[in-house]
């Protein structure tokens, strides 16, 4: 393998692989995150169709045991079903591994073709090369920017900076493309040249 052009790529590759293999700690705890469990439903019916909030009626409840508190006597209502809210924290941060180990590993394919295909265009293997890079850098960034910002504050918003990140992310995505694109030439490229020289 060429040591000046695939070599960036398969090292960034598995250094992005680590790091978001250590991020798993914080990943599976986001399961547990108070806030996202399932909520109790409470279905409230309009019983005389008026404005009116003392008119309704809490319906999808059950009675639990009486209890007595400083001489009165108080009875506890509970939820009869549950309806289950998706933990969407939860699954992006999934989606967020998912995506940045797939991107490590293309760009780690992209650094094996340019390496072994050596008798291909100079220009084009660097082009797919500092692509790759670039992707598996920049597509990231926005899950990591908002992954953390989420894990530190519930009410995290992304603020400015969003309008950033997001960008970020297309053109990270774009690039992958065009150097999964160039690889493939490259790949092609080298092996033909190789048949003829046989």
């Amino acid at each position: 393998m060429n040591l000046a052009m695939g070599n960036k790529n398969v090292v960034l590759g598995l250094v992005v692989i680590i790091v978001f293999l250590t991020m798993s700690v914080h990943i599976e705890r986001t399961a547990s995150q108070h806030g996202f469990h399932a909520k109790a439903a409470a279905v409230t019916v309009d019983t005389k169709n008026t404005p009116d909030l003392l008119d309704d009626q809490i319906a999808d409840v059950r009675k639990g045991p009486a209890y007595r508190t400083g001489g009165i006597y108080f009875t506890n209502h509970y939820a009869a079903s549950y309806t289950p809210v998706p933990n969407n924290f939860y699954f992006t941060a999934y989606n967020m591994r998912l995506y940045a180990w797939m991107f490590a590993l293309f760009g780690i394919a992209v650094g094996f073709i340019v390496g072994v295909q050596t008798q291909a265009s100079l220009a084009l293997r660097h082009w797919a090369s500092w692509l790759a890079v670039a992707a598996v850098v920049l597509y990231p960034i926005r899950d990591v920017y908002f992954f953390w910002g989420r894990w530190m504050s519930q009410s995290f918003s992304g603020g400015w900076v969003s309008q950033v990140v997001y960008p970020l992310k297309f053109v990270g995505g774009t690039a992958m493309g065009l150097a999964l694109l160039l690889a493939l030439i490259v790949f092609l490229q080298g092996t033909g040249r190789a048949r003829e020289e046989v």
